[in-house]
């Protein structure tokens, strides 16, 4: 299972995403304006049915650490 969240700038969580898909199935999350989407590190998540009440918590009690300054890289397209 994959575990994504949509935060802002201040590393506010806005919302959790958990996907259970088959292996090699790709997801394309789009946020909203302002926001920034990040896989995170979660396996003791089972899934949004059983674990609601641990997305809520870590929801509320944690944000994402942003850098100060992000980096960046420009690369030539082929």
């Amino acid at each position: 299972m994959k575990t994504f969240v949509h935060f802002d700038l201040q590393g506010t969580i806005h919302s959790i995403i958990t996907v259970d898909a088959p292996e090699g199935v790709v997801a394309m999350l789009e946020p909203e304006p302002g926001k920034l989407v990040a896989e995170i590190d979660a396996p003791q998540l089972k899934g949004p049915s059983e674990d609601i009440e641990k997305i809520q918590e870590l929801a509320r009690r944690y944000k994402v650490a942003t850098p100060s300054i992000p980096r960046y890289k420009l690369t030539k397209s082929s």
